[in-house]
């Protein structure tokens, strides 16, 4: 081993070490810069693909049975709270496509074969697409338990700094939607993990991708599901995006089917 490279990989180690001893304004001061890319990522419109894994396990699925689910949207645009995209679903040898857009707190579906739209609550759907709940994003990334420093590295886009996240356990219960309180939620704040890692470009600190692992187990009926969902951002001029005048109001559990 040369001199330069040993050199070179005593700096690595020693940039990891000061990293995993981060003080709390440092943290701060990166959930700041963090937060900005996101809110002008939503507030300046942009283009977006995704893509979603998702796995459940347990509940009334019979042992050694699971559910896995595979989304995906190829041309979504987004701005402010509202968003449009298709969103294709592919579970087995079956799929499907739904039309989707999201405003006023409500998200809206329509099936392909379908000519009505149903609406629902959007804070019980957003399991379906956490990552694409940018405003839900930037408020874990302020609430935080732990943030790191801003490593380099290159995605699709170009290089990147990435910014892990710790959510807190409020913040996580919302990104996989799943109400809980009193002794349901310590139950269940016993095996939810989740992690979010926050891609800003360079130069600039635009927002370029999203990656969120969650895990999380359902008190209620013990359904256990994993979520790993994938979001890459672009700046985009995007036009109103207006709800349909006529949707039917639905439980969400219904607004698939």
């Amino acid at each position: 081993m040369t001199r330069r490279l040993a050199v070179g990989l005593l700096g690595m180690v020693l940039m990891a070490a000061c990293g995993s001893a981060r003080t709390q304004a440092d943290q701060d001061k990166d959930g700041k810069l963090v937060a900005e890319a996101l809110r002008s990522a939503y507030s300046q419109g942009s283009a977006f693909k995704m893509d979603q894994q998702l796995l459940i396990l347990g509940g009334d699925i019979p042992s050694g049975q699971a559910i896995q689910v595979h989304a995906t949207v190829t041309n979504g645009v987004l701005k402010n709270d509202t968003a449009r995209f298709a969103y294709k679903i592919q579970q087995g040898q079956q799929s499907a496509t739904y039309d989707m857009l999201i405003a006023q707190q409500q998200l809206f579906v329509k099936s392909r074969s379908a000519t009505g739209w149903k609406t629902t609550a959007l804070p019980s759907t957003t399991t379906l697409y956490p990552a694409l709940r940018l405003d839900l994003v930037r408020e874990t990334v302020l609430l935080a338990r732990t943030i790191s420093a801003g490593a380099i590295t290159h995605i699709d886009a170009g290089f990147a700094h990435k910014y892990t996240v710790q959510p807190a356990p409020d913040q996580l219960e919302q990104l996989e939607s799943i109400a809980v309180q009193g002794t349901t939620e310590d139950q269940f704040l016993k095996t939810a993990r989740g992690q979010m890692d926050i891609y800003l470009m360079v130069p600039g600190n635009k927002l370029g991708r999203i990656e969120l692992r969650m895990l999380g187990t359902d008190p209620s009926n013990g359904e256990k599901q994993e979520v790993l969902s994938t979001l890459d951002v672009r700046p985009a001029k995007v036009s109103s995006i207006q709800p349909p005048s006529n949707a039917q109001q639905v439980a969400p559990a219904d607004i698939l089917t």
